[in-house]
């Protein structure tokens, strides 16, 4: 029980209440990283505001569809610039203390270094758990109306967007192949075709006929210029019967034909497991689905190893701490993404397995940082 206890009663030693030192640097920090956070977040939705400016001026469509857009892509945006705010943040502020010599001051008087950034390793952790919570219930369900809004511009500017055209996929009973979809009238047009299989694997009828429309209720398929073949279990033909139209009770909606692959990056982990299920179902591939799994918990590690990271490197600052932490930001930053995203192809393309491509890239950050450590005499 003492074992237990014994973090716990440290944290309580040291931290609460909260020791001058720790306002001090902590604060100093957390002001750093909130004005980043802003200053990064506003360069990019000006650049995306740019991007789609166009829309303002093309689309038919009511232009608040545009605002809508960027105003959903904002969570994604926050996303994308935490662990950048957060490396430069650290970075600066211990780089400060180094270089104006208040480091040294400290841990002359006893305090250890450890001691020193603990507040902003706890932060970074937090920050880890966090972004991981805020990901799952903030950026993808954002991400979802921000593609809406995006389809809406892009089909007023007369641009071909969530399109299907020539599809092959499984279904629950048999397998279908479609030409190209009209969603507005909910309809199959150029063919569609259709073979049920028994459990055994052997076909009992196929139907094909020019055209499709789905009837939602009662859900139902509505088939035009149709040709059904049964077939007997010797696989003899049986009756080959046209008809100019006939409803038949194929278990699939229009919907599993629009849209047969949905993106991986807008579905939260729940929708993730669904969508494997779905895939299989379908004789979709689905690695990468296993591989977002991953990145939702992987990703977000990012932030606490880039400030453990930035904090080591701040405090073998000698020069100007801004130019500093900059180049060490960008450096840091960049080489963790693109291994990161080197890592996540091969995972996806099987040559690497999952659990290795995502979580290699925060094992040898982390390694790294206390390879740091090690060497610094500190």
């Amino acid at each position: 029980m003492n074992l237990i206890l014994t973090p716990f009663l440290w944290f309580k030693r040291e931290f609460i209440p909260f020791r001058t030192l720790d306002r001090y640097l902590f604060f100093d920090f957390f002001k750093t990283f909130i004005g980043t956070l802003i200053m990064l977040t506003s360069m990019i939705v000006i650049y995306k505001f740019t991007d789609v400016m166009k829309y303002l001026v093309s689309s038919k469509v009511n232009q608040s569809h545009v605002y809508l857009h960027v105003l959903y892509s904002l969570p994604s945006m926050v996303d994308q610039v935490v662990a950048p705010a957060l490396m430069f943040s650290v970075c600066f502020v211990i780089g400060q203390f180094s270089v104006n010599k208040e480091l040294v001051a400290m841990m002359v008087a006893g305090v250890s270094f450890i001691r020193i950034i603990t507040p902003i390793l706890f932060f970074g952790i937090a920050m880890w758990l966090i972004m991981t919570f805020f990901g799952q219930t903030v950026v993808i369900p954002a991400n979802k109306k921000a593609q809406i809004e995006f389809s809406i511009m892009a089909k007023g500017s007369n641009r071909l967007i969530d399109f299907v055209y020539q599809l092959h996929i499984k279904g629950k009973k048999g397998f279908y192949y479609v030409y190209w979809i009209d969603e507005k009238e909910n309809t199959v047009k150029g063919g569609f075709n259709y073979i049920e299989i028994t459990p055994d694997g052997y076909p009992t009828y196929t139907v094909s006929s020019q055209k499709a429309k789905y009837i939602p209720n009662p859900h139902s398929w509505v088939l035009y210029d149709a040709e059904e073949v049964r077939f007997n279990e010797n696989l003899e033909l049986v009756s080959r019967t046209k008809y100019a139209e006939k409803t038949y009770d194929f278990p699939e909606d229009l919907a599993y034909f629009s849209k047969p692959v949905r993106n991986p990056e807008e579905m939260n982990f729940f929708e993730l497991a669904d969508e494997i299920e779905s895939r299989i179902t379908k004789g979709i591939p689905f690695r990468n689905v296993i591989v977002q799994q991953h990145m939702a918990f992987a990703m977000p590690l990012m932030s606490f190893v880039v400030v453990t990271l930035g904090a080591l490197a701040g405090a073998i600052t000698k020069r100007s701490a801004g130019v500093a932490s900059l180049g060490l930001t960008i450096a840091v930053v960049l080489l963790y993404y693109i291994l990161n995203s080197t890592a996540k192809t091969l995972a996806e393309n099987g040559a690497l397995p999952i659990w290795i491509g995502m979580w290699i890239t925060p094992v040898i950050f982390t390694y790294a940082a206390y390879f740091l450590y090690r060497r610094m005499n500190i």
